[in-house]
């Protein structure tokens, strides 16, 4: 076996999971560890994808003992600290789980080299009051003749958008997008500074840059009647969206605070999102973007629908109808069998919509109440 076949064996399982094909995915991982026993972002994805079957399953012990190693970089011993934490978790071994947690946030704090805060609270909270003064008052302008109703589905990170846009990609009329980065690359290119950026924009501009956008969707899908745009990030961009699009529809996924919070501790995100690695900064942008949804919604209540995690599970079908109607489509049994849908999920909830609506998500911050008092000190 060529070790120069590594990278591809590990795009070549990730490209399974993201399919929904977890027995290719584990036979990827493995014949990769049998390449190279040493290829620690590989054995994390074998872990993840395999799961553990008790406490004293082995394969806990051989994710301790790779971050154990002397040489083993902090970079990797993040990746293996998430994967013991997931597996910790799931065998209901919640103190250890979470010790996994916050020692994987800090060796991915660890790898940063840039100075200063990760998460300027500060300079947050200043981003958001200049986003609330350059967008004041409702759009004002025009819907262009017979244009279909863009579906956008953002929110907190780890708020449900996978589920939103999967529960919708079951229906006959709607392709799934994914994670689209047109919004967010306009403000940090073209935009920028942004906000500031945005009084800049001539309506001739704004009219291109909305027929750019359905350009995008319609090369992404052709020939689709809806395309869902789930960038759970842009809820910083709804002034911008509704301004391209008057007639947007803008589906804000919510769920409880404490396990939004929890969730995003809990995953390997990127280190640009440096709010993630620290439950009171997450607990601090999580009510900056409250207080942003509360102005967004002051703004445009009437086409943000608040899509909940926790009522859907607990109760799916009406949180579908109700979904459905919002969006102008009628229903589908299709909707209700998400976890068969075909297409490819390229989020940290691959697996999770995978499977068919389960509540253990729901309320999972009980489990770790001990150890959320400066968090919820931060959400008052």
């Amino acid at each position: 076996l060529n070790p120069h076949y590594v990278p591809a064996l590990l795009n070549l399982g990730n490209l399974h999971e993201d399919l929904g094909r977890r027995d290719a995915a584990l036979a990827s991982y493995e014949r990769l560890l049998a390449i190279d026993p040493g290829c620690h972002e590989a054995l994390a994805r074998y872990a993840k994808v395999r799961g553990a079957r008790s406490p004293d399953d082995p394969i806990l012990d051989r994710l301790r003992k790779a971050m154990a190693a002397p040489a083993t970089p902090s970079i990797d011993k993040a990746s293996l600290g998430f994967a013991l934490g997931q597996l910790l978790d799931g065998c209901q071994a919640y103190d250890a789980a979470f010790e996994a947690y916050r020692a994987a946030n800090a060796h991915s704090r660890a790898c940063i080299r840039t100075p200063g805060p990760l998460y300027d609270r500060a300079r947050h909270t200043q981003l958001i009051d200049q986003i609330i003064q350059c967008f004041p008052a409702p759009s004002s302008a025009a819907v262009a003749p017979g244009a279909t109703p863009p579906l956008f589905i953002c929110g907190m990170f780890r708020s449900g958008s996978t589920l939103a846009e999967q529960v919708l990609a079951g229906h006959s009329q709607v392709v799934a997008g994914g994670e689209i980065s047109f919004i967010p690359e306009l403000v940090r290119t073209r935009l920028a500074p942004y906000p500031e950026g945005f009084s800049r924009l001539s309506p001739q501009a704004l009219a291109e840059i909305a027929a750019l956008y359905r350009q995008t969707l319609a090369t992404l899908a052709p020939g689709a009647s809806h395309v869902t745009d789930k960038r759970p990030d842009n809820f910083l961009h709804i002034g911008l969206v509704k301004t391209l699009f008057p007639n947007a529809k803008i589906v804000h996924t919510t769920r409880s605070p404490l396990d939004n919070a929890l969730s995003v501790y809990f995953l390997h995100i990127d280190q640009s999102m440096g709010y993630a690695l620290d439950l009171s900064d997450i607990g601090h942008y999580y009510r900056e973007y409250r207080r942003l949804m509360a102005h967004w919604k002051s703004l445009y209540g009437a086409d943000i629908l608040d899509f909940d995690y926790d009522a859907l599970v607990k109760e799916p079908e009406p949180a579908v109808q109700r979904l459905l109607g919002f969006c102008g489509l009628g229903w589908e049994e299709g909707c209700m069998r998400f976890d068969r849908v075909s297409n490819a999920v390229r989020t940290a909830s691959v697996w999770q919509v995978r499977q068919p609506l389960y509540r253990h998500a729901s309320g999972r911050w009980r489990h770790y109440e001990r150890h959320l008092g400066p968090l919820r000190e931060v959400l008052g």
